[in-house]
């Protein structure tokens, strides 16, 4: 009996009934297809491994490829296995050409493809067969490693009393390279949609009608590597299984060293550039405005469904201008409607379109990675594919139903093939997510063009835009249509707003943040709603009361539909939260059971500015306050907005109820960025608050110019986030219960080196390790320095000629941290550059989080420079300083991972997080200062020179003045100043 196409759940293996390697019983024939060229000792090794497998000698045959070598291969005598030899021309490298010969000339429906240069295990064939035993269209994935064989003889291989493993004992070795990526993707069990990187067309196995099907190799790959990538990416596009096989180990004969690794990492370069227009996948393309490629990420099906072709024209014309421009349109009609030839001549010639008239878009573009569904007959905004990929998420389908029947679809490709295949639906493969039209921008109010006609709709969108706020205020005919028009948009406005709470929790949203700072959860309940709501109404006095009440309705709006500070994280650190507050818990060796954590997706210093800050806050009455303490007015704790832009807050007892609950709110309070100042110093508050952050609220304040004010800020935020917030409490004293951090360290510099070291082991984050990359020649024995570093090292060396961004690569893959971070050999660090950037990811939620240049030390010229807040706190389009970077491992994998460029890695990487859908956030500035040498830095100004930026500063200091960026004065003198003395 045939085994069935698979039906599981993304692709879980798990879920398929395969047999046990113990239980496995072979009984289907086997086809192993050896790519080879020139090379016959590597051979005879390869084909005295095989004479060893535990596979039914009878059940498999060996077909050797030749790659047109000068000598041809003859058909091996010495050997009791079933081998043929089949030769094809010498046309170049043709690896993707033999394996294609080889499939041809096969006997058996099980396909093996094994490289000529490596020796597999004796369960080599087997591990693979079990998998093509059980399923139809399954690629099984075969491990790597890599060992010396030379002066290795085939009789050796062949009288092994154990495995190769054993026979490589001795020899050198590296373990499979393949291991670390499976135990990041859970053996190939996530749902990550990359998984296809992890095969390799040396090692794999797949059925031959499936092997048809895919398309087999693509033979226009002239170089090596790519084209096993290319090929597993269709395989898996087209609805595969991906099987992971471990015990398919097969070792390849010499280690990757010098001039080949070198020769192929070039060639695999130029090949990754031809599979950038193959593969549909963010990891591998740069999809910017006006690139098009052969293989479209998106292909978006309009169906005419009898709309009229001129809104069938607009509707194209929509996506074509959409935020993402890596797709295709495909206009379906039938041929002989009216309007078809007008828009075959509209849209023929443009490269991004399809009339079709026949077939499905399916078969026209089987492996693009997404299929979307756009009706031609609705009216749909700019922007409205990228929502759709927002809204899908890591799910198969995502889609949203429109009152008139109709339904926009995004559909991975993977599941609709597979859905094909077996007859199933597409939820039957995955999660399906349904996102609201309000989500997508898609109105249900305004006008809808159904068959060329305005038809009014009756429900109210709960995101509103301006395409149906124009269509409604046209309507406006006069003072009557004016007051109709200025009811309905106020009573839809808060009709959205009171079911906004319960339609974002069912759609998995958490609580979101309020302007003022304040969670939107403490203000959700109807009753408190509606009460504002009449007392809002009860205030409208003439038109400057009418004009107060649409300011506030305006706010609520702003507040309802910010979907981008709405996060899953923020849900996980209210779960924390109250976990928390039921159990006593120490901060620092304090008692602070009674001083309850707050929340962080609610008090935080998103939106934070430095401002004017010239008047003093205070929370209640100023009579209150003590004599000598004086405030300019009284600010409630809810307006928290207000309360940043003080010079400070003076604060005390008789403000509050208790100490504990006046050191909670002050921990809330300071760490949104408010400057606090204990005007009555209650030492009370000493074991509730913490030493650190009850020394800075004693400290005198007045009197601070603006920078000193925003570092007593910076220092506040992050005391009170690091002792008393949901997170923080989260985690076990001491620390081991934090995330590890990576620093990767890239230098080929040799003099900046101990500055470098210096830099690392100045950080207080207490879980961390060094990865130091050594970029080029001249660093001698390092290990001595950096085995003296108080933290975990390890130390890469790359050639000189590597691309940063491939060294940056290669220190990724040597970390175990769960979060990786960016530091440079030449710029000033303070000791808690890491702790800000791990708490500006947790209260952010932003997939990459960084600083950005307010303070640069130019050493030719020996000034310090400082340009005002330019955009902390905030999250970004752009880039933030290279230096600074902080990634998950995941995020960075779904990024793409560094792009191999020689400079440029940190803007790169954050476009390409932005175009996966992720997240930049620029945190504050303090604790970092870049240093600039004139000449030869990565970063450089518009006409090269230090002066454009010594007259765009907003003040110079002279000297090396770390301090200005609140660093300490660093013990070890930077090499810029050692070069400027020697010089």
């Amino acid at each position: 009996m045939n085994p069935q196409p698979n039906t599981v759940r993304y692709n879980d293996w798990r879920q398929v009934d395969v047999e046990p390697p113990e239980a496995f019983t072979p009984t289907l024939p086997v086809s192993v297809v050896v790519s080879y060229y020139d090379a016959p000792e590597a051979l005879a090794l390869t084909l005295a491994a095989l004479e060893g497998q535990s596979y039914p000698r009878d059940l498999f045959e060996v077909v050797v490829v030749d790659d047109g070598s000068p000598t041809p291969l003859a058909p091996p005598r010495a050997t009791p296995l079933d081998v043929r030899v089949v030769r094809q021309e010498d046309r170049g490298f043709g690896l993707a050409r033999g394996r294609n010969a080889g499939a041809r000339a096969a006997a058996h429906d099980i396909l093996l493809f094994l490289d000529g240069d490596l020796l597999a295990e004796s369960g080599w064939v087997a591990a693979h067969a079990r998998w093509h035993h059980a399923v139809s269209d399954a690629v099984s994935v075969g491990f790597y490693a890599n060992a010396e064989v030379d002066g290795l003889d085939p009789e050796a291989v062949r009288r092994r009393s154990g495995s190769l493993e054993e026979l490589l004992a001795d020899r050198p070795t590296e373990p499979p390279w393949v291991e670390r990526h499976m135990r990041a993707t859970r053996y190939m069990t996530s749902r990550d949609d990359d998984l296809f990187r992890m095969v390799g067309g040396g090692n794999c196995g797949v059925r031959r009608w499936f092997y048809d099907l895919v398309g087999g190799c693509d033979e226009s790959f002239a170089g090596w590597g790519g084209e096993d990538v290319e090929f597993a990416y269709r395989a898996y596009t087209r609805g595969g299984l991906l099987a992971p096989a471990p015990d398919a180990l097969a070792w390849h004969q010499g280690l990757l060293r010098g001039e080949l690794r070198e020769a192929k990492w070039k060639s695999g370069e130029v090949q990754h550039a031809k599979a950038a227009h193959l593969i549909a996948h963010p990891g591998f393309r740069c999809a910017s405005p006006g690139r098009t490629f052969t293989v479209p990420q998106y292909v978006v099906s309009i169906p005419r469904e009898g709309a009229p072709a001129h809104r069938v024209f607009e509707a194209a014309a929509q996506v074509l201008a959409d935020r993402v421009h890596d797709l295709v349109v495909r206009v379906e009609t039938r041929e002989g409607d009216e309007g078809s030839a007008w828009l075959r001549e509209q849209l023929g010639p443009d490269p991004r379109v399809r009339v079709a008239s026949a077939g499905s878009a399916l078969d026209e573009f089987p492996v693009a990675s997404f299929h979307v569904t756009l009706p031609a007959s609705v009216s749909f905004p700019v922007g409205l594919v990228h929502r759709l990929g927002e809204a899908l998420g890591d799910a198969v389908a995502a889609g949203s139903a429109l009152p008139d029947g109709r339904a926009v679809s995004i559909t991975r490709t993977w599941a609709l093939h597979r859905a094909r295949r077996t007859g199933k639906r597409v939820a039957d493969f995955g999660r399906v997510a349904t996102a609201p039209p309000g989500r997508l921008g898609l109105s249900t109010r305004g006008r809808w063009v159904a068959d060329g006609e305005a038809v009014r709709m009756n429900s109210w969108n709960h995101r509103p835009g301006t395409e149906w706020l124009r269509v409604e205020a046209r309507s406006i005919d006069g003072p009557r249509g004016a007051w109709r028009f200025l009811k309905w948009l106020v009573l839809g406005s808060l009709r959205a707003a009171a079911r906004w709470g319960r339609r974002r929790a069912a759609n998995g949203y958490g609580p979101s943040r309020m302007r003022d700072g304040s969670s939107a959860a403490d203000a959700s309940a109807p009753s408190a709603r509606w009460a504002r709501l009449l007392h809002r109404l009860r205030a409208i006095r003439g038109p400057g009361g009418a004009w107060s009440f649409l300011r506030w309705a305006h706010a609520v709006l702003r507040r309802e539909f910010d979907h981008r500070r709405v996060h899953w994280r923020r849900l996980r650190h209210s779960v924390r939260s109250l976990r928390i507050r039921a159990r006593p818990l120490r901060a620092n060796g304090t008692p602070c059971g009674a001083l309850p954590a707050f929340d962080l997706g609610g008090y935080n210093p998103v939106g934070w500015r430095p401002g004017p800050g010239v008047e003093t806050a205070a929370l209640g009455p100023l009579r209150l306050l003590p004599r000598g303490v004086e405030a300019s007015r009284v600010v409630r704790r809810r307006r928290l907005g207000r309360l940043r832009r003080m010079h400070h807050l003076e604060d005390v007892a008789a403000f509050h109820s208790d100490p504990a609950a006046r050191a909670g709110e002050l921990a809330r309070l300071a760490a949104s960025g408010v400057v606090v100042h204990l005007a009555d110093d209650d030492r009370r508050l000493r074991p509730l608050l913490g030493d650190e952050l009850h020394g800075l609220m004693t400290s005198d304040v007045r009197g601070l110019d603006a920078r000193a004010r925003e570092l007593l800020s910076v220092r506040m935020r992050r005391a009170a986030l690091r002792e008393h917030s949901s997170w923080a409490r989260a985690r076990r004293p001491g620390g081991g219960d934090l995330p590890l951090v990576s620093v990767l360290l890239a230098t080929r510099r040799p003099r900046f080196l101990p500055w470098a070291l210096a830099s690392v082991a100045r950080q207080t984050w207490p879980r961390l390790e060094l990865i130091l990359a050594l970029h080029g020649e001249g660093f001698g024995d390092v290990e001595p320095q950096a085995a003296a570093l108080p933290h975990p090292t390890k130390t890469l060396r790359a050639p000189a000629g590597e691309p940063l961004g491939a060294v940056l690569a290669a220190a990724t893959e040597a970390s175990r941290g769960t979060l990786l971070a960016k530091m440079d050999d030449d710029d000033v660090y303070g000791a808690d550059h890491l702790w800000d950037l791990v708490l500006a990811r947790e209260y952010s939620s932003a997939q990459l989080v960084g600083k950005w240049l307010e303070f640069v030390y130019l050493a030719a010229a020996d000034r310090t420079l400082y340009w005002r807040n330019r955009g902390g706190e905030r999250w970004q389009r752009s880039a933030v300083a290279g230096g600074t970077l902080l990634i998950s491992r995941p995020d960075l994998e779904r990024a793409g991972g560094w792009r191999k460029a020689p400079a440029g890695v940190d803007t790169a990487l954050a476009e390409d997080v932005l175009r996966a859908g992720g997240h930049v956030y620029r945190t504050h500035a303090a604790g970092f200062m870049m240093v600039r040498h004139g000449c030869g830095h990565t970063w450089n100004d518009s006409d090269g020179t230090d002066g454009s930026l010594l007259a765009r500063a907003d003040s110079v200091l002279d000297g090396f003045r770390p301090d200005a960026a609140g660093i300490e004065e660093p013990s070890l003198p930077h090499p810029a100043l050692l070069a400027r003395k020697a010089g």
